[in-house]
């Protein structure tokens, strides 16, 4: 099942509009959700959880049961979507994007130390990502530059071969 999909399945014979309106967000924007044009951003997906008791696995991921506190068994990834590695230890993407939404939405110190961390991080990712651009960027080259080698010494020997044989040729003019 897909988010769209999800989306339209906890809204069910609600209309659009008093979804969107219980959910803080415009008609339209639940329309684009709906077709599959656009995804919501953490904050209103985690508001959407939060008003409608939705888990967030099953609304972001589709895992787990649809509401909190419901027992159903995790919904097995579609043929279409790649198997999720196994979270660490005590590392799940949905509690720690909760956590974050949490943060920012309050109105504390934390949450400016929050958004410049991830900042912070983001141009980490960006970072390393370019360097690794890079580093491939860099082997090319170097694999280019002994290209450019071989070529120059094969020319260099087939010009040696030219003047050898013009100087030849002179001898035998001369």
């Amino acid at each position: 099942m897909t988010f769209k999909e999800r989306l339209r399945a906890l809204r069910g014979d609600m209309t659009q509009a008093d979804f969107a309106n219980r959910a803080g967000i415009n008609v339209n924007t639940l329309r684009n959700y709906e077709r599959g044009d656009s995804i919501p951003n953490l904050e209103i997906a985690a508001s959407i959880c939060r008003y409608f008791e939705v888990n967030s696995d099953w609304l972001v991921l589709g895992e787990g049961p649809m509401h909190r506190g419901d027992n159903a068994t995790t919904t097995a990834p579609t043929q279409n979507q790649p198997q999720a590695q196994p979270p660490d230890d005590d590392f799940k993407m949905t509690d720690m994007v909760t956590m974050t939404v949490e943060v920012l939405e309050s109105e504390t110190i934390y949450r400016t130390a929050l958004a410049s961390n991830i900042r912070a991080f983001h141009q980490a990712v960006r970072s390393e990502r370019t360097l690794a651009r890079l580093e491939e960027r860099m082997e090319q080259l170097e694999k280019r530059m002994e290209e450019l080698a071989s070529e120059n010494a094969y020319l260099k020997q087939r010009l040696e071969q030219h003047e050898g044989n013009n100087a030849k040729a002179v001898g035998e003019d001369g």
